[in-house]
């Protein structure tokens, strides 16, 4: 049951993000201030933030329904969600550490990979 109420979680989340970085992203980098300078910074929102934002949300809104895919969807977001704590990790090194956007968004993220990893533990324990 933990685990539906998380993959619904994450499918609202990340079709919500995902959809507004795709069809809207002047304003979504506005937000997290940056900025789009041309064509190519727009599809660059669009297509790494919002495309992959959205096809996660998609894969986790299926799993709510093919429990099969459950566990491969758990792996593969706590390998995306690992990969930017990387970038994070990076940007502190640099110190360039400095908003409370990058402090919430680095805490969403701790709670992902604590709760995916977990959860992958738990399913790998399992006998049947």
């Amino acid at each position: 049951m933990l685990n539906k109420l998380f993959l619904l979680l994450t499918s609202f989340t990340y079709l919500y993000l995902g959809g507004w970085a795709a069809f809207y992203p002047e304003t979504y980098v506005e937000l997290i201030g940056i900025s789009i300078n041309d064509n190519v910074g727009s599809s660059e929102i669009r297509s790494p933030i919002g495309g992959v934002n959205l096809l996660i949300g998609l894969f986790s809104f299926y799993a709510i329904f093919r429990s099969k895919h459950e566990d491969l969807f758990f792996k593969i977001l706590l390998f995306i969600v690992s990969g930017i704590l990387v970038g994070r990790v990076i940007t502190f090194v640099y110190g360039e550490f400095t908003s409370v956007y990058l402090l919430y968004f680095t805490l969403f993220e701790l709670v992902y990979v604590a709760f995916l990893a977990s959860a992958i533990k738990r399913k790998s324990r399992k006998l049947f």
